[in-house]
């Protein structure tokens, strides 16, 4: 049996050259291509993680998801990414989160606490879920909505005590600096309240409008935009764009979109479409 040596790893062509065929000089070029793909790969990697960091949009599965994508597991509380908000009757720079899922209310409501069917008034009431109030509420109408059959992320103003209110979606600010607002706002339920009420000459639905501000919890801080108002005829659009830019925000605060009543809150319900929160 013939034994044959090891050589040393001395002669750089067997680093340089591992692949047949190829020269020195081409194996130095693969090692360089191969170098340079691989660093290629690494920055995409950190832009792609720096992009989904600072950059968010709003759709139905934010709103279904029960448990929320904070760690302590029960949906829409403080440290989720996305809330959903109501605006308190006694104070209206304050609001409350909207504490309850629909989908935990029994089918006739809570007595005395919350009215029910719940979602009935809406148009897909059988595939449609979302967060509403525990008490004091519409649970027909009121809150925030995600329709499964339509995609539609939907928000509707409430009453209380005669005081209507709005509500609000907010998006948790991950890094100190300034931010674009965009999506689209559209009434869904176009009918001015032309009964005995408004026969009477008293005070009718006159559509919705919007702002975006920035809040710390339920506390607000400042107003950067509104628009509107839009919906239920009289010569108004049925909705529009929501195009803010230079929102400044800390991390941690919120960036909220909030549907107000002007009026009446009965016939308010509003496709909040698109709605994309970017780090500029």
């Amino acid at each position: 049996m013939v034994v044959q040596s090891i050589e040393p790893a001395t002669n750089p062509s067997k680093f340089i050259a591992p692949l047949p065929f190829l020269s020195v000089k081409q194996g130095f070029h693969f090692m360089l291509r191969t170098l340079a793909v691989s660093c290629a790969f690494a920055v995409a990697s950190v832009l792609i993680s720096s992009q989904s960091l600072s950059a968010a949009e709003l759709t139905t599965k934010e709103v279904l998801d029960q448990k929320g994508d904070g760690p302590d597991g029960q949906g829409n509380t403080a440290d989720d990414t996305w809330q959903f908000w109501f605006q308190l009757a006694h104070n209206k720079n304050q609001y409350g989160v909207l504490d309850l899922y629909s989908a935990n209310v029994p089918k006739g409501g809570i007595n005395r606490k919350v009215t029910g069917p719940i979602a009935s008034k809406l148009k897909n009431p059988d595939d449609t879920v979302g967060w509403i109030y525990h008490s004091d509420w519409d649970g027909r109408m009121e809150g925030a909505w995600a329709d499964k059959k339509t995609g539609l992320v939907m928000l509707h103003p409430y009453v209380e005590k005669r005081t209507h209110g709005a509500v609000a979606v907010s998006y948790k600010v991950p890094e100190d600096g300034k931010y674009h607002v965009t999506g689209k706002v559209k009434d869904l339920m176009v009918e001015p309240f032309k009964g005995v009420v408004g026969r009477l000459g008293m005070v009718e639905h006159d559509g919705f409008e919007w702002m975006v501000e920035v809040a710390e919890g339920g506390n607000k801080v400042k107003e950067v935009a509104k628009g509107g108002p839009y919906g239920d005829g009289d010569g108004r659009a049925d909705g529009g764009d929501v195009d803010v830019k230079d929102v400044e925000a800390k991390k941690g605060q919120l960036i909220r979109l909030v549907i107000s009543p002007r009026n009446w809150w009965g016939s308010d319900l509003t496709a909040i479409e698109n709605l994309k929160i970017e780090k500029q």
